[in-house]
Order: structure tokens, then C-alpha cells, then sequence
């Protein structure tokens, strides 16, 4: 995908010289001339409505309304309905405004006065809050298209520090955190959203302040359904959900009161200023095409894709400010959830006070327990199964140390995470980098991780990375990963002449195009020859288990070789009676890139274990190698004979013991 995202300074200097709309009609100016649309991009479309005259204007005070009155929904809705099909704009001029849910016709301007407020109506008033809630209830939003088919709406602001929408959340959010039975009420609601445009394209929302949403502010789309939604200089305001209920201090954490979901195509976000309690920006499913720019970000859970991920695809966040917020860019998903995830661009990114500047989550809502574990327990990728690619962080920085990990990766041993790339990267942190099923991780130009203390890379688990810039290294930037990665038919997910492809990172080759096939009881076929295991890069293995049996019965099979090491195949034999035998080797120093294994005289049936760890000490002979009697090996544990004599000098390891050589 292009990169070049920047409005030509002819075009912004033309554009800041423009004079600004009333923002009380049909105008949208502004909004064509501040588009920026990437390049090999379709520009998002803007409303078509025609021009707004006295006669089709409407001032919900002519149709009843009264800042008096406990409630304006049938007179507001009225002046609402008044709007004729070619289309008309309705005013709310200052003043506080009490209502229910609305709905607009096409080609409508809903345009709130400077010093409007449009309140919605208090929970207990609300529709579908009265009275005792013992079951599910699905609250109506509060601003919605009239049915499916309505296009060109505007829903805007003169100022948008005293244009307001204001969702007094606060009954609604203290229900979670009051006592036991009031929680159980809100787990029955589904709250609605502010505004919400579901099917439909070419809708405007510009200029005001949203606050205190009880449930969404701005929700785009449906399902991939809706489309050319233009969204900017719009505040959102909602407490942090990780602040501490405490009513004697007047501190309410608002609940999954995500600022801008976007489920839809083509969608311009711009010069807007959101704090809330979940996702500030949110890509959802079928988000595509989605351009959010020049915004700042404070509380919140940051620049989000997801949970549901679907199909997302084709997403810029360039030029954000983040401070507070406890994400920076976060994408999450899970089995259930995704698929054909790709192409994510965040560039030109400052975060302050961020907890967790990076992450990537593939069992959202925490279902993962360890790469180990899930590995061994991989299941089938579905059309469903996250799938996320083509991932690239280009001129973002922290400018402190962030609480969390610097990085969080953490794909599925069924879908890895493919082609990460950090671009003049700069992130300080309390812990460092943790990576699990991630394929092709890249740190290029400039980029550098730091950490307080302990190692950069906390885990490194299934993972290819590639560091052009020394952006991991340091003097504690050993790998620590000191668990196991199994190669048998879970892990094998896919064979070919010569070759098999694990999805733990691991490949398996041999010269002699023999192919990996699997046995009914669970085992891998190795033919007699020597075959070589590409290890990610990053890991350094300790130890290698072969366990498995002889697949024929007319000749004894053996492991003659391992790692270089000589190896007598009548002591690590595998018998032709197809007992089930179990050997382990360790290496004297970790073997790096690539291992290779050699089967002697007949095909063995086996599962592999290998383990890790950052060991640099020199390792003692382990009594479970039983070697060739006074084998001698240098550091490396390469066979080098039987006698130290003739041996240039160094340090040599035989019998379990070190000799030096002079």
C-alpha cells in the first residue's frame, strides 16, 4: 500500500485560508478541501443536500419544545419529520434539551445552536429503563437514521465546546459498580449508542461535543453495511473506566463507552479530541478504508482494531497524540472473530503516559494461557481465525517509560501474525518485548527498544525477527524463552517433497525429497538420512527429545548424529519390536539457526521436543547423553574424537569434564 499520506502544503495553505462555514447549511467546503485522501485511495463522498432557505428550515420551538419540559422527544421528532424529501435542516438553538430517542430523513441537517444542549432523557426515563428489568432489554439509540435506506444526513455544531450531546451515562454506569444486584441490571442492558448510522452513505458529523455516553458515541456502519462517513472536529468525554468508584468523591468509571466504532468503508476521521472508557478510535469488522488523522487521544484504550476483525482492512492512524491512555495501538481478536485481517498503517505517533504502547492480542479477553500450552493445543483455522498481516509503525515514539510490555505479539499457532514492521521506532519501557506466533517481525531505520531493567526480549516464542538497526540489543538482550516447542502432527501444518512446515516457526528439511507424513499413532516419519530443523530466529536450543518408535520390523533404526555430535546408534536404538523409546540430548552450548538430526539404517516414527533457554555458560556433560565412550567435544559440542592429544589449544569438554589445552 502507498504511503504517502500528506495533504499537499498548496492544498492545506488554500484550505486554512478559506473562510469556516456557519456550519448551518448545506456547506461542506471545508470538509473537500481537508479531505487527504491516501494515495490509490477513493475519496470519501460528502452529503449532497440542497441549499438550506427559510422555508426549509425548522426550529424545534415552533413544534413545542421547551428547555421547561421534562421531555422533547414528540415535539423535536415532529420538527424532524417536517424536513421534506428534497431535504431541510432543524435547529436546536441554546439552551437544555430533554429528549428520547430521534430519527432523520434523508437529506437532513440536524444543527445544534453554540450553547445547545441535547440531553438525553435520565435512566429510569428513558425508553426501556422504566420499571423492574429482569431480563435482556436492547435500548433504542438515541440518533439513528430512519430506516435503511436514508443517505446525506449532518449532524453538527456551531461550537463544538458548547454544541453538546450530553448521554447522562452516569446512572447508567454506576449500576456496574453499586452492589451485586444493580450489576446485574446493567449486564441486562445493551445500551445504545449516541449516534449511530448503520446502512446508508455520505453522513457528516462536525463541530460539537459528545458526553457522558452510556453505552457508544459515534457508532459507522453495520456489518460491512453503510459507507462515506466523515467525521472531525468533534470532543467526546467519558471518565476512565480504571478509575476507582468512589461517589463521596465523585469519581464514576464509564464502561464501554467506545468513542468512534467504525463497521464500514471509506470513513474520514479528523482534528478530533476524544477521552472516553474504551477504544478512543475502534476499527471493527468490514472497517476498510478508514483515514483517522491529526487527533489527540486521551483516557481510553487507544487506536484499536477490534475484537471483531474481520475482513478489516486498509487503515490509517497517522499524526495521533496520545497521553493517559492505556493503550496505544492495540489490535485484538479471537477464533470466532476474524479472518483476512491486513494492511495497518500507524505513523507519526507520540505517546505519554500509555501503559501498554503496542499490542497485539489473537485470544482476546484472555483465553491464551501459555505458547507452550496453546501450541500443543492448536486448533483448526477457520474461515473466522484472526489473520492478521502487513502490520507497519512508522515515526512513533514514547517520550517516557511505559508501565506495561513495550511490545505484546500474540498470534495463533494455527495463524500466525505476518510482517510486523517497526519503522524509526522509539519505545521505553518497565518490560520489554513479548512474541508468541508471530512470523517475520521487523525493526528497521533508527528503531530502538529500551527497559528498565531485566531482558528485552521477555518472550520469544514460534517467532522470526530481523533487526537491521541493533533496536533489541543491549546488555540484557538474551532471549529467556526456556520452553519447549514439539514438532508431531499437531504442530505439522503443512508437507512437501522434502520439506515440512510446523506452525510453531520450526521447519524440517531433507535433501532426498522425502516427505514428512504422519503415522495413526500420533508420530511424524523420519527416513534414514540426515535431516535439518530451521529454528526461528532469536532462539537458542538447550535440548533436544526424540521419542517414538521404529517403523519396520527387519532391522534395528538409530540416532547416529545430532547437532554435529557423533552419536553410537545401538545406544540411542529404536527397536525392531516398535517399542516406544524416549532420548534426550543437550548441548554444551546453544544451538542457533539450525539443528540437524541423523536416522540411521531404517525409518523411525517420532516426536521432537526442543527446549530453550538464554544459558551462556558453559554446560557439564548431562548423565542422561550416553556418548561415545571418551568422546571429546569443544564448546560448541562438535565431535572432535577420542583423544585430547594433537588438540589446538582450548577448552574441551570429555567425560563430563573440562580440560584446557595449552
Amino acid at each position: 500500500m502507498n504511503t504517502k499520506y500528506f495533504l499537499p502544503c498548496a492544498l492545506l495553505a488554500s484550505a486554512l485560508m478559506l473562510p469556516m462555514p456557519s456550519l448551518a447549511d448545506n456547506d461542506v467546503t471545508a470538509e473537500k478541501a481537508a479531505q487527504n485522501t491516501p494515495s490509490g485511495w477513493t475519496a470519501v463522498s460528502l452529503p449532497v443536500i440542497p441549499a438550506i432557505t427559510t422555508t426549509n428550515t425548522f426550529t424545534i420551538t415552533d413544534y413545542g419544545a421547551s428547555t421547561s419540559s421534562s421531555d422533547n422527544t414528540t415535539a423535536i421528532q415532529t420538527a424532524l419529520n417536517a424536513v421534506p424529501s428534497t431535504g431541510g435542516m432543524v435547529v436546536i438553538p441554546a439552551g437544555t434539551w430533554l429528549c428520547g430517542p430521534l430519527t432523520m430523513k434523508a437529506k437532513t441537517v440536524l444543527h445544534l445552536a453554540k450553547g445547545a444542549t441535547l440531553k438525553l432523557l435520565p435512566f429510569g426515563t428513558y425508553p426501556g429503563t422504566t420499571g423492574a428489568i429482569t431480563s435482556s432489554v436492547s435500548l433504542r439509540d438515541f440518533i439513528t437514521p430512519k430506516d435503511k435506506t436514508v443517505t446525506d444526513l449532518i449532524i453538527e455544531g456551531e461550537d463544538s465546546a458548547t454544541s453538546v450531546i450530553d448521554g447522562q451515562g452516569q446512572d447508567w454506569w454506576e449500576l456496574r459498580d453499586k452492589n451485586d444486584s444493580t450489576k446485574k441490571i446493567f449486564n441486562y442492558i445493551k445500551r445504545g449508542g449516541i449516534i449511530r448510522f448503520n446502512n446508508g452513505s455520505r453522513f457528516l458529523v462536525r463541530n460539537l461535543k459528545i458526553q457522558n455516553a452510556p453505552g457508544t458515541n459515534i457508532t459507522v456502519g453495520q456489518s460491512g453495511r453503510g459507507t462515506n462517513v466523515t467525521i472531525h472536529d468533534v470532543i467526546i468525554r467519558e471518565p476512565a473506566s480504571e478509575i476507582k468508584y468512589n461517589p463521596s468523591k465523585n469519581q464514576y468509571p464509564s464502561h464501554n463507552t467506545d468513542g468512534i466504532p467504525v463497521w464500514s468503508s471509506y470513513v474520514n476521521i479528523y482534528n478530533c479530541d476524544i477521552s472516553n472508557g474504551d477504544d478512543n478510535v475502534v476499527i471493527d469488522a468490514n472497517g476498510q478504508h478508514v483515514h483517522v488523522w491529526n487527533c489527540q487521544f486521551g483516557t481510553g484504550h487507544g487506536a484499536s482494531v477490534g475484537s471483531y476483525t474481520g475482513s478489516a482492512q486498509h487503515i490509517l492512524f497517522d499524526s495521533i497524540t496520545f497521553n493517559g491512555t492505556t493503550s496505544g495501538i492495540r489490535l485484538k481478536s479471537n477464533s470466532d472473530r476474524g479472518g483476512n485481517e491486513k494492511d495497518f498503517v500507524f505513523s507519526n505517533i507520540t505517546m505519554t503516559k500509555v501503559a501498554n504502547p503496542f499490542s497485539m492480542d489473537c485470544y482476546y479477553d484472555g483465553d491464551y494461557t501459555t505458547p507452550e500450552n496453546d501450541a500443543k493445543n492448536a486448533a483448526d483455522s477457520t474461515s473466522t481465525t484472526p489473520n492478521f498481516r502487513n502490520i507497519v509503525l512508522r515515526n512513533v515514539k514514547t517520550t517516557d517509560k511505559s508501565s506495561g510490555y513495550a511490545i505484546f505479539l500474540y498470534g495463533r499457532p494455527e495463524s500466525h501474525i505476518k510482517n510486523v514492521t517497526l519503522d524509526n521506532v522509539q519505545i521505553s519501557a518497565a518490560k520489554g518485548i513479548y512474541a508468541a506466533f508471530v512470523d517475520s517481525l521487523v525493526f528497521k531505520n533508527e528503531s530502538k527498544i529500551s527497559v528498565s531493567s531485566g531482558n528485552i526480549w521477555v518472550k520469544n516464542y514460534a517467532t522470526t525477527y530481523f533487526d537491521e538497526c541493533n533496536a533489541t540489543s543491549s546488555s540484557s538482550s538474551t532471549v529467556t524463552d526456556e520452553g519447549t516447542y514439539t514438532l508431531d502432527p499437531s504442530t505439522l501444518s503443512s508437507t512437501t517433497a522434502g520439506s515440512g512446515i510446523f506452525s510453531n516457526g520450526f521447519t524440517v528439511t531433507n535433501v532426498k525429497n522425502k516427505t514428512y507424513d504422519k503415522t495413526p499413532d500420533g508420530y511424524i516419519k523420519y527416513s534414514a538420512m540426515q535431516h535439518t530443523i530451521a529454528i526461528p530466529t532469536g532462539l537458542k536450543i538447550t535440548k533436544m527429545e526424540i521419542k517414538g518408535r521404529n517403523n519396520y520390523t527387519d532391522k534395528d533404526a538409530g540416532i547416529s548424529e545430532v547437532a554435529g555430535t557423533l552419536y553410537d546408534p545401538t545406544v540411542y536404538a529404536f527397536p525392531t519390536d516398535k517399542s516406544a523409546k524416549d532420548y534426550t540430548f543437550t548441548f554444551y552450548a546453544p544451538v542457533e539457526n539450525s539443528l540437524t538430526f541423523t536416522v540411521k539404517t531404517k525409518q523411525i516414527a517420532a516426536d521432537i521436543i526442543l527446549y530453550t533457554s538464554a544459558a551462556t555458560a558453559i554446560h557439564i556433560v548431562s548423565s542422561e547423553n550416553k556418548k561415545i565412550s571418551n568422546a571429546v567435544y569443544d564448546l560448541q559440542g562438535r565431535y572432535l574424537g577420542t583423544s585430547l592429544q594433537s588438540l589446538p589449544a582450548g577448552i574441551y569438554i570429555q567425560g563430563g569434564k573440562k580440560f584446557v589445552v595449552k
